[in-house]
């Protein structure tokens, strides 16, 4: 297939749903499919850019600054498209990627008529703000703009294909009436080391991977922790690993003041994670459980196989009921602190070449019988 993604910005390293894109178009050129990446409001660079990747047949990039009007910007990218001439466009959505405020009011628009005549995918990495009961009034205003934005480039484009990476989002994508498949996150981690035979019994080792959130109830957890140790009779090891931010010194303080062994490893290359993940006992994740489908970091973790600690602030979505149960990820409660949850560990299913061929597959799906 020959497909065009489009997002807002591809600086490497410095977008997120940017390095999805790249990494997941350089993975479906060595599946065989031909792929454009195009970033229609990169506001990393000042003037434009056009660029290819060396992998297989390459992959052509078009990046834009937003120094240029929409108009402009929109007739070199349909331009492109056109000349291209692909078999999908595919859209990777987060609305504050398209307009800095977060409210692309006219995107739909724009899309369509880059799009007339063509096949749509979206996939949705961000819907909008204030879902959550806790958040402020004016997040909850903001969202109902984002939310109606989002409802808006659904009706319009009407994608024959659409993904989101979590069971929560598919609950809100749904309420428009359409179709959603979920496509989960891929690990940035790949499994490199795999034998659990040299852990030891006597030692809990337990490892905080990635962006440490605020508002997360340490101190009850360290506590609660303490307990655990003095009635297990065990030594803990707490290993912290990845740009943890700025609540790493309140962690790092927390563990410490009870005398844990603690242990700052900061950035480390792939392999040295690996390895570490293979060798801890569980995982600790800050990200609340509603939204730890799209924590990279927990999906490495469990891809090493490791059970997942959900030490998190509150966070529940509004105008869902129906609760989100996650396959080894355990929600910590203040006073039930417990290390005993056992399950079977399915196959690695949230590797990139995995879910890559999923995608691919769910648009050739739709090719074959439109």
């Amino acid at each position: 297939m020959k497909i065009v993604f489009i997002c807002g910005s591809l600086e490497p390293g410095r977008d997120g749903v940017g390095d999805y894109t790249r990494r997941l178009g350089i993975e479906l050129v060595g599946q065989g499919h031909v792929v454009v990446l195009i970033a229609i409001n990169d506001f990393h660079i000042k003037k434009d850019i056009v660029s290819n990747i060396d992998n297989g047949d390459g992959i052509s990039i078009l990046r834009l600054a937003p120094g240029k009007s929409y108009k402009e910007r929109f007739a070199r990218v349909k331009h492109r498209i056109d000349k291209f001439d692909p078999d999908w466009l595919s859209l990777q959505y987060v609305p504050f990627s398209f307009q800095k405020k977060g409210i692309p009011w006219n995107l739909d628009a724009q899309l369509e008529e880059l799009g007339v005549g063509r096949k749509w995918h979206i996939m949705f990495h961000e819907l909008w703000v204030g879902m959550d009961v806790e958040s402020p009034v004016k997040h909850r205003i903001l969202g109902i703009a984002q939310e109606y934005i989002a409802g808006k480039i659904i009706k319009r484009l009407a994608p024959k294909v659409i993904h989101t990476q979590s069971n929560l989002y598919r609950l809100y994508l749904e309420r428009f009436g359409c179709k959603i498949e979920v496509l989960p996150l891929f690990s940035n981690i790949p499994v490199l080391h795999k034998s659990k035979n040299f852990k030891n019994d006597s030692v809990l080792t337990l490892v905080v991977f990635g962006m440490i959130q605020p508002g997360a109830p340490i101190m009850q957890f360290v506590n609660d922790l303490s307990i655990y140790r003095l009635k297990s009779n065990k030594k803990i090891k707490i290993q912290f690993i990845g740009r943890l931010g700025n609540e790493l010194g309140t962690w790092v303080e927390a563990f410490q003041k009870e005398n844990f062994n603690v242990h700052v490893l900061g950035e480390q290359g792939a392999e040295n994670i690996s390895e570490i993940l293979s060798k801890a006992d569980w995982g600790i994740s800050s990200t609340p459980l509603y939204q730890i489908e799209k924590s990279g970091t927990v999906v490495a973790m469990r891809e090493h196989q490791l059970p997942v600690y959900c030490v998190a602030r509150s966070w529940k979505p509004r105008k869902i009921a129906q609760s989100i149960v996650q396959d080894l990820v355990k929600e910590y409660t203040p006073g039930e602190l417990d290390f005993s949850l056992t399950a079977d560990f399915k196959e690695q299913s949230n590797n990139l070449k995995k879910v890559s061929k999923v995608f691919s597959e769910s648009l050739q799906y739709q090719k074959q019988y439109l």
